[in-house]
């Protein structure tokens, strides 16, 4: 088991660039498909590293919790 802090892996890297980049998106003007975009990659990709982690550290118990916290308040705020 990989027991690397999270800063020093590559899923954190990978997951701050998706979301600094879906944030950058999001704030393009004149384009609301590009925005509703960007937002999304940018809402998806800090749980999926925060869901990873969990699971590559063996808590995939906590994982699916967060999961399923996580789809609860999406599907409420957009509903």
């Amino acid at each position: 088991m990989n027991n690397k802090p999270g800063v020093k892996s590559s899923e954190f890297w990978i997951a701050v660039v998706g979301m600094v980049g879906g944030l950058a998106l999001s704030v393009l003007p004149d384009n609301p498909f590009t925005q509703i975009v960007g937002a999304v990659i940018a809402a998806v990709c800090g749980p999926t590293y925060i869901a990873g982690r969990s699971w590559a550290k063996g808590k995939t118990d906590a994982a699916q919790a967060n999961a399923r916290t996580i789809a609860d308040t999406i599907l409420k705020k957009s509903s």
